[in-house]
């Protein structure tokens, strides 16, 4: 394993949670960031010299932005289903086993200014996610 450019990173989705899974690259993405959290409980009791904690669920969340592309409205129409689509992630797309991917909730926000328009979203898990 090595560490390599991010210029490769690819996002892909698929709309059905049917299998098989035939996940698209989404185009004009350039970013996304990836949050394995978890939550945990503070079970702190009397007499401990420090708070305590256990650990609950890993909260698989995140975001993913780029350009928008009139020619390319997955994010969009990913934002208006009521179901969970297929998300992969692939930190660099060279390396194809190693991805996050799994079923996802997805919204989408567009800012537009004077400079090209930019389009975003953010996805929470909605199953259990692959991992590499």
């Amino acid at each position: 394993m090595a560490i390599l450019t991010g210029r490769l990173g690819r996002v892909k989705w698929d709309s059905g949670p049917a299998s098989p899974v035939n996940p698209t690259a989404i185009v004009s993405i350039n970013a996304f960031k990836l949050s394995l959290k978890t939550d945990y409980e503070d079970v702190s009791c009397f007499d401990d010299t420090n708070k305590v904690y256990i650990p609950g669920l890993r909260d698989i969340s995140g975001t993913i932005s780029g350009f928008w592309n009139s020619a390319e409205l997955t994010l969009i129409s990913a934002s208006n289903q009521s179901t969970p689509g297929y998300l992969e992630l692939y930190p660099n797309s060279s390396e194809s086993t190693f991805f996050f991917g799994g079923l996802a909730y997805m919204d989408a926000d567009l800012d537009c200014s004077l400079a090209a328009p930019k389009i975003s979203g953010t996805f929470k898990a909605a199953g259990a996610w692959v991992t590499p």
